[in-house]
Parts: structure tokens; C-alpha cells; sequence
């Protein structure tokens, strides 16, 4: 046999397969091969990829609440002594409420000076001084009554600023869990269908990713602006502060490859 007809078998089955991936690419059709994964021992097997989530929704527990107070003064040290003043204040109101100070941030502490820039002439009008807090209220009830109490106490500081107030649920480890066992069990059952439609036997997982998710909700509240801070406490009970938690999703998702026979 001569070397031109050695190569040509070798040469039809390129133009063969040539020809296949072109006849796909314009078909719109692509040609995938079984998946595969390995095990311990080298072997290769063929695999079932699903995937699977579960969400377990839960009241939160915590609320972080955001404070900031600034005075304007002739210097730097009497607008900051100011502040200093009203922070005091605030440590007293929210250790009587039961606050550690190890559940109290300083977020934020500027010092700078302040002009008017009216009438197109810049005029130093004195040195402002800016504090933020960061509260965290924990064992809140699904009313945050103990957050509102505190929130109401800190309306009878003058010129107190609520920055905002956010929820969260203080450990989740369960709820991770719960949800962790509703993607796993979903994804089981996905694969168990699969393989009988397939006429295969589902073996062990032989790949698992893990993605979880927890989703914050929109703080909901009514009744608190800075008209309802500066109010005199114990204006009555239509006056407090009226707060909404809602509840919060955690959520996993699986992505497991199984093994099949």
C-alpha cells in the first residue's frame, strides 16, 4: 500500500468530522459529550449535574440603628465638645436600655470648616464637627418595640439625626442548615428522576458547590422622621414609634454532580 493510501482513511474522517462541526455550527445544533468526573481511585464515571435550593424564611432579631449628630461652632474644639456632649448622652440612654458598649460603633467622625458661599463671596461661617453611630438592638420582638423604646428615648436629644435602621437575624447557622437539607433533598429527587428516564443507576455525589444567600428586607416604619425625634417624650402612644420588621429569607443553592452507572 502506498503512503497516499495510508493517509487516506486518516484524511476522510477529519473531512468527516470537518464537515459535522460545520453542519452543527449552522444548524444551530451542538454536539456535547457526556460528562465525566474522577474518583478517589482514577476512575472515570459518567455524571448527572442538577441543581437544588431551599429557602427558609425566619422574624428577624436584631436591628442596627444608625445615629449622627453635628454642631457647627467657632472652633474646632467647641463644635467637637458639643458632639462629645450629645454622645454622652446617647451612652446613657442606650445602657439604661440595656446596650454593651461593645455593641456600639463610631462609623464616622469628621472635623472641617463651614463657609457660606452666598452672594458669590466665600465667608467662614465656623467649624463643624459630625459624629456617626452604629447601634445594634438585639432579642428584638417582631414589633422592635425595644428599638423603638430606644429610638424614642434619643428624640429628646436636641438636633439627633437617625441615619437609618436595618434588620438581621443574629445567627443563622440553622436556618442555613434547613435550608441546606430542602436544596439537597430537591436536587436528590431531580437526579433520582433523570437517572430512571435515562435507564441509569444514580451512584454517590461526586462534586458539590455550595452557594448561600441571606436577603435583608427593606426596612418598614411609620411615624419617624425628624418632626417625630425632636417630639417631647411620652407625647402619648399615637405619638411613638411605630416599626415594622418583616422577615428575612436564607437561601442555599446547590449545584451536585452525580455519579451514574
Amino acid at each position: 500500500m502506498t503512503e497516499t493510501n495510508r493517509l487516506l482513511p486518516v484524511i476522510l474522517v477529519c473531512v468527516t468530522i470537518i464537515a459535522s462541526i460545520f453542519l452543527a455550527s449552522r444548524t444551530g445544533i451542538y454536539i456535547k459529550s457526556v460528562g465525566g468526573a474522577v474518583d478517589s481511585s482514577g476512575k472515570v464515571s459518567n455524571t448527572i449535574s442538577v441543581t437544588g435550593d431551599g429557602k427558609v424564611s425566619a422574624k428577624p432579631d436584631m436591628a442596627t440603628v444608625g445615629l449622627s449628630f453635628s454642631e457647627l461652632a467657632a472652633t474646632s474644639k467647641d463644635a467637637l465638645d458639643k458632639v462629645n456632649q450629645k454622645i454622652s448622652q446617647t451612652r446613657t440612654i442606650l445602657k439604661n436600655n440595656g446596650i454593651p458598649d461593645t455593641d456600639i460603633t463610631t462609623s464616622g467622625l469628621n472635623i472641617y470648616p463651614e463657609y457660606d458661599y452666598s452672594n458669590n463671596v466665600r465667608r467662614l461661617t465656623g467649624q463643624r464637627a459630625s459624629e456617626s453611630l452604629s447601634v445594634k438592638v438585639k432579642k428584638i420582638d417582631d414589633k422592635a418595640a425595644k428599638a423603638a423604646k430606644i429610638i424614642d428615648e434619643l428624640s429628646t436629644i436636641d438636633n439627633v439625626q437617625l441615619s437609618g435602621i436595618s434588620f438581621d437575624i443574629e445567627d443563622k447557622t440553622k436556618l442555613f442548615s434547613q435550608a441546606r437539607e430542602l436544596a439537597f433533598n430537591k436536587a436528590q429527587q431531580k437526579a433520582t428522576e433523570l437517572a430512571k428516564l435515562s435507564g441509569v443507576s444514580l451512584a454517590k455525589p461526586v462534586s458539590i458547590t455550595d452557594t448561600v444567600y441571606d436577603v435583608t428586607p427593606m426596612p418598614m416604619y411609620t411615624n419617624l422622621s425628624m418632626k417625630a425625634l425632636s417630639a417631647p417624650l411620652g407625647a402619648g402612644a399615637a405619638d411613638s414609634t411605630a416599626i415594622a420588621t418583616g422577615q428575612m429569607d436564607v437561601s442555599v443553592n446547590l449545584n451536585i454532580l452525580w455519579g451514574i452507572n
